[in-house]
């Protein structure tokens, strides 16, 4: 059974780029274009992986995973591992995303082999997961 990410962002051309080279390495995933639709399907579906963009419109990338993550701390799942992903250098953001304890923080653009390289250690990571 694939291993399923959850994608979060608002840009159609990364989350269609990242989506499909995710696919392509044998991953299922199931692309938010908001933080708000990222809750809803939170409420749905179980995923292994979030990777996440930070600057959003309405609910940021941080306060997206935040209810994400408390939403699975409900169901009795300890961390989903996260990895952000940023256009924008921005210290206070960082700081704050940071308390969340990612995986790893990329910006963008960001060297496409590192990413995968970056999404297969944090799947070790992931509950009852080994990464392949």
């Amino acid at each position: 059974m694939p291993k399923k990410i959850l994608l979060i962002d608002d840009e159609e051309l990364i989350t269609r780029t990242l989506a499909n080279a995710l696919e392509k390495n044998g991953y299922e995933v199931l692309v938010a274009k908001s933080g708000s639709d990222a809750i809803v399907i939170a409420e749905e579906e179980d995923f292994d992986l979030i990777v996440s963009d930070i600057r959003m419109p309405g609910l940021s990338g941080v306060e997206a995973v935040k209810e994400v993550l408390e939403i699975f701390k409900n169901r009795g799942v300890r961390k989903i591992p996260t990895i952000f992903v940023t256009g924008y250098a921005d210290q206070k953001v960082e700081a704050a995303a940071k308390t969340l304890n990612p995986h790893a923080y990329l910006y963008k653009p960001f060297d496409y082999p590192e990413f995968m390289k970056k999404v297969k250690e944090a799947l070790k990571e992931a509950p009852g997961q080994d990464g392949d």
